[in-house]
């Protein structure tokens, strides 16, 4: 499809989509698995080709906005560290799986080669204050951010 024959209302949505998407740190097929949405669905969005959802939309710019407010672990936005423990691996692996990252994203966002967050992680036992402060306050972000429940999700027969 020509980028010219798409209307400029359906462009933005792509754009959109695109965009919230690289913030977040999600491929399509992530989003997909995320959202309950057909990969093959958000692929024409992303096109210009139909109109988006407005809940998977809405949902997608709440994920990015908490992405962007927590950008990284050095953002004014990260909670103190309290009282509690720093993350070990294991709860950095949770976090990450809640988040829809992998150790590499983890690394590309902190600035670390994946080795070398790899022996942070051995040679202390946990991530650093910081740095576990603001995965603990993007995996709660998502926890608190449920997947849209839209016609296009729900059961036909519901």
């Amino acid at each position: 499809m020509d980028s010219r024959s798409v209307r400029p209302g359906h462009r933005r949505a792509a754009l959109s989509i695109a965009g919230e998407l690289s913030v977040i740190g999600w491929g399509v097929r992530q989003a997909s698995r995320r959202s309950g949405v057909s990969k093959d669905r958000i692929l024409r969005w992303q096109s210009g080709q139909g109109i988006p959802d407005p809940d998977f939309l809405k949902w997608l710019a709440a994920l990015g906005m908490l992405h962007r407010r927590l950008s990284h672990p050095l953002a004014r936005a990260v909670p103190p560290a309290g009282n509690r423990p720093p993350l070990n691996g294991y709860a950095m692996t949770s976090a990450l799986i809640t988040i829809g990252w992998s150790e590499r994203t983890l690394a590309d966002r902190l600035g670390e080669h994946r080795t070398a967050l790899r022996r942070l992680i051995e040679e202390q036992g946990h991530l650093p204050e910081r740095q576990s402060r603001w995965l603990e306050a993007l995996a709660d972000g998502h926890r608190d951010l449920p997947r849209p429940l839209s016609p296009i999700c729900v059961s036909p027969d519901l």
